[in-house]
């Protein structure tokens, strides 16, 4: 099976728990990872061969030439250009593979990702997880009302070439950054337009009233877990960093900066429900402490 990423060096930890996830958790598929980056520090290389090396797969890591993404806009600051290099990796991976998962480095898997490979696209370049928004269909002027994340795509690269994919998201180079919400999951869909493959939502779910058990979680909210441990799934997340080569994180407490106050009350009700008092206090005191500053500016 082929998996790939985009990140800049920064995501290599999270990078580093993610890949540990899927070879712990699927010792019966052999992998080959494509790490494709802006930048890397040497350490982060090594590390990768250490993977490699004690999973017995592969692992490929791409330089890539920036420069020609320079155009497309950057709607979210802390976002980085390296989100654009997912539109140009079928032409690279097409030299080792008919399909590719692509997945976003922000996630962990905790099932079998298997039925990916048992999976048709039946002519689609793209299978992923839909979502009902039909204020961003609206905005973008779809023409369908289907609109897909780009962070979990099954990418089968004849049909991505044949329908001409990278060469129609490029041609939104220049643009308005006032004519999206997003950045290449906007222009992916604009691009596409409904003309994908649908697959069933693999993501781990919980909140007050359910729980589903998925192949995959996905830290896609505010807090992540290399910043504070709020429940089971975040010390899951640290347990996969644990076990790789990158450098444990025990503190389970977010770093003491103005902008993260709120994550200091969201650990207290965590540590409240555990009974740990002096902890819960502790939390809310920078809660307190850390929002007074972050107001007063």
């Amino acid at each position: 099976m082929h998996v790939a990423f985009s990140i800049n060096n920064p995501f290599f930890k999270a990078l580093g728990a993610e890949i540990t996830s899927i070879l712990e958790t699927n010792k019966d598929i052999a992998f080959s990872f494509y790490v494709f980056v802006d930048d890397y520090s040497p350490e982060n290389k090594i590390n990768l061969e250490k993977t490699a090396k004690k999973y017995g797969c592969n692992i490929y890591l791409y330089v890539m030439d920036m420069s020609i993404y320079q155009n497309f806009h950057i709607k979210v600051q802390r976002f980085s250009r390296v989100t654009y290099i997912r539109i140009v990796m079928p032409w690279i991976l097409r030299a080792f593979t008919d399909h590719y998962l692509y997945l976003d480095s922000d996630m962990i898997c905790v099932g079998s990702l298997k039925q990916f490979l048992k999976t048709e696209l039946d002519g689609k370049a793209i299978g992923a997880l839909t979502y009902d928004t039909p204020d961003r269909v609206a905005f973008l002027k779809m023409k369908q009302n289907v609109y897909f994340s780009d962070g979990l795509m099954w990418i089968s690269i004849k049909d991505w070439i044949e329908q001409k994919i990278t060469e129609q998201v490029f041609s939104y180079q220049g643009a308005d950054p006032a004519r999206f919400k997003g950045q290449t999951q906007d222009l992916l869909n604009l691009v596409i337009d409904g003309n994908m493959k649908p697959i069933p939502d693999l993501f781990h779910h919980k909140n007050k009233d359910f729980s589903v058990q998925g192949i995959l979680i996905h830290y896609s909210g505010r807090d992540k877990p290399w910043e504070l441990v709020l429940d089971e799934d975040d010390e899951l997340w640290r347990h996969y960093l644990d076990i790789s080569f990158w450098e444990s994180m025990p503190d389970p407490m977010p770093a003491k900066i103005p902008e993260n106050y709120h994550s200091f009350k969201k650990l207290a009700r965590v540590y409240g429900k555990k009974g740990q008092t002096l902890k819960q206090l502790k939390c809310l005191f920078w809660y307190s402490v850390l929002k007074i500053r972050y107001k007063s500016k």
